[in-house]
Protein backbone atom coordinates (compact mmCIF):
# COMPACT_ATOMS: atom_id res chain seq x y z
CA UNK A 1 0.00 0.00 0.00
CA UNK A 2 3.01 2.07 0.87
CA UNK A 3 4.33 1.58 -2.79
CA UNK A 4 1.23 2.44 -3.89
CA UNK A 5 0.59 5.97 -2.11
CA UNK A 6 4.16 6.97 -3.01
CA UNK A 7 3.72 6.24 -6.78
CA UNK A 8 0.79 8.58 -6.46
CA UNK A 9 1.92 11.85 -5.90
CA UNK A 10 5.01 10.95 -8.68
CA UNK A 11 2.21 10.70 -11.35
CA UNK A 12 0.22 13.93 -10.15
CA UNK A 13 3.68 15.44 -10.26
CA UNK A 14 3.99 13.98 -13.76
CA UNK A 15 0.07 15.53 -14.75
CA UNK A 16 0.87 18.93 -13.57
CA UNK A 17 4.15 19.25 -15.24
CA UNK A 18 2.67 18.32 -19.00
CA UNK A 19 -0.36 20.67 -17.46
CA UNK A 20 2.36 23.54 -16.92
CA UNK A 21 4.60 22.58 -20.00
CA UNK A 22 0.86 22.65 -22.12
CA UNK A 23 0.12 25.68 -20.45
CA UNK A 24 3.85 27.44 -21.58
CA UNK A 25 3.13 26.05 -24.75
CA UNK A 26 -0.61 27.84 -25.10
CA UNK A 27 0.67 31.05 -24.24
CA UNK A 28 3.39 31.28 -26.29
CA UNK A 29 1.15 30.15 -29.06
CA UNK A 30 -1.09 33.34 -28.32
CA UNK A 31 1.61 35.57 -28.25
CA UNK A 32 3.27 34.31 -31.77
CA UNK A 33 -0.06 35.04 -32.96
CA UNK A 34 -0.39 38.08 -31.70
CA UNK A 35 2.89 38.89 -33.10
CA UNK A 36 1.40 37.92 -36.49
CA UNK A 37 -1.08 39.89 -36.03
CA UNK A 38 0.54 43.17 -35.52
CA UNK A 39 2.79 42.08 -38.36
CA UNK A 40 -0.04 41.19 -40.74
CA UNK A 41 -1.49 45.02 -39.50
CA UNK A 42 1.35 46.53 -40.40
CA UNK A 43 1.74 45.15 -44.17
CA UNK A 44 -1.83 45.91 -44.80
CA UNK A 45 -1.34 49.65 -43.94
CA UNK A 46 1.66 49.90 -46.14
CA UNK A 47 0.22 48.31 -49.04
CA UNK A 48 -2.49 50.87 -48.57
CA UNK A 49 -0.10 53.51 -48.55
CA UNK A 50 1.58 52.15 -51.69
CA UNK A 51 -2.00 51.64 -53.29
CA UNK A 52 -2.48 55.30 -52.18
CA UNK A 53 0.69 56.62 -53.38
CA UNK A 54 0.40 54.88 -56.59
CA UNK A 55 -3.38 56.09 -57.55
CA UNK A 56 -1.84 59.91 -56.67
CA UNK A 57 1.02 58.92 -59.09
CA UNK A 58 -1.09 58.27 -61.17
CA UNK A 59 -3.27 61.24 -60.98
CA UNK A 60 -0.65 63.57 -61.26
CA UNK A 61 0.64 61.72 -64.65
CA UNK A 62 -2.81 61.83 -66.54
CA UNK A 63 -2.91 65.83 -65.33
CA UNK A 64 0.45 66.26 -67.00
CA UNK A 65 -0.74 64.89 -69.93
CA UNK A 66 -3.87 67.20 -70.20
CA UNK A 67 -1.22 70.44 -69.56
CA UNK A 68 0.94 68.78 -72.52
CA UNK A 69 -2.31 68.41 -74.52
CA UNK A 70 -3.19 71.93 -73.95
CA UNK A 71 -0.08 73.50 -74.94
CA UNK A 72 -0.56 70.86 -78.23
CA UNK A 73 -3.47 72.66 -78.90
CA UNK A 74 -2.56 75.77 -78.46
CA UNK A 75 0.83 75.66 -80.50
CA UNK A 76 -1.47 74.12 -83.37
CA UNK A 77 -4.33 76.41 -83.26
CA UNK A 78 -1.55 79.40 -83.47
CA UNK A 79 0.10 77.43 -86.95
CA UNK A 80 -3.17 76.85 -88.48
CA UNK A 81 -3.92 80.70 -87.65
CA UNK A 82 -0.50 81.83 -88.93
CA UNK A 83 -1.19 80.01 -92.36
CA UNK A 84 -5.10 79.78 -93.02
CA UNK A 85 -7.82 82.54 -92.70
CA UNK A 86 -10.77 80.71 -92.14
CA UNK A 87 -9.47 78.35 -89.56
CA UNK A 88 -12.15 78.43 -87.08
CA UNK A 89 -10.86 75.26 -84.98
CA UNK A 90 -10.97 71.78 -84.91
CA UNK A 91 -11.47 68.80 -82.68
CA UNK A 92 -7.77 66.70 -82.87
CA UNK A 93 -8.27 62.56 -81.70
CA UNK A 94 -4.54 61.49 -80.68
CA UNK A 95 -4.52 57.77 -80.61
CA UNK A 96 -3.82 56.11 -77.19
CA UNK A 97 -0.46 54.99 -79.17
CA UNK A 98 0.94 58.55 -79.86
CA UNK A 99 0.24 59.34 -75.95
CA UNK A 100 1.27 57.00 -72.61
CA UNK A 101 -0.87 54.33 -74.03
CA UNK A 102 -3.23 54.47 -71.76
CA UNK A 103 -6.31 55.84 -73.26
CA UNK A 104 -6.99 58.04 -75.97
CA UNK A 105 -6.60 61.89 -75.84
CA UNK A 106 -8.80 64.60 -77.47
CA UNK A 107 -7.85 68.47 -77.44
CA UNK A 108 -11.41 70.06 -78.93
CA UNK A 109 -9.88 73.77 -80.63
CA UNK A 110 -12.64 77.25 -81.54
CA UNK A 111 -10.74 79.27 -82.74
CA UNK A 112 -13.25 82.87 -83.23
CA UNK A 113 -12.55 86.61 -83.82
CA UNK A 114 -14.76 89.67 -83.24
CA UNK A 115 -13.40 91.72 -86.03
CA UNK A 116 -10.33 91.76 -88.55
CA UNK A 117 -8.43 94.18 -86.04
CA UNK A 118 -8.90 91.76 -83.09
CA UNK A 119 -6.92 89.20 -81.99
CA UNK A 120 -8.15 85.72 -82.22
CA UNK A 121 -9.52 84.03 -79.11
CA UNK A 122 -8.74 81.06 -79.57
CA UNK A 123 -10.36 78.08 -76.54
CA UNK A 124 -8.60 75.06 -75.94
CA UNK A 125 -10.12 72.32 -74.17
CA UNK A 126 -8.40 68.68 -73.67
CA UNK A 127 -9.63 65.75 -72.50
CA UNK A 128 -7.07 62.53 -71.21
CA UNK A 129 -8.07 59.71 -70.97
CA UNK A 130 -11.31 60.12 -73.28
CA UNK A 131 -14.83 58.38 -71.73
CA UNK A 132 -13.62 57.43 -68.73
CA UNK A 133 -14.71 58.37 -65.41
CA UNK A 134 -11.33 59.29 -63.97
CA UNK A 135 -10.53 61.79 -66.76
CA UNK A 136 -9.17 64.70 -66.40
CA UNK A 137 -10.53 68.16 -68.27
CA UNK A 138 -8.78 70.85 -68.30
CA UNK A 139 -9.95 74.13 -70.91
CA UNK A 140 -7.80 77.27 -71.91
CA UNK A 141 -8.59 80.63 -73.53
CA UNK A 142 -5.52 82.93 -75.43
CA UNK A 143 -5.38 85.57 -77.62
CA UNK A 144 -3.47 85.34 -80.55
CA UNK A 145 -2.49 88.25 -82.38
CA UNK A 146 -1.71 88.57 -86.25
Amino acid sequence: MNHESSAQPSVTRHADRRRHAFRRRGAMLVVALACLAIVMAIIGVMLQGALRARRQLHVERDLRQVELLLEAGFDRAAFQLASDDDYAGETWQIPASDLLGRGDGEVVIVAERSGDAEPWRVRVAAEYPVGTPKSVRRSRTFLVRD
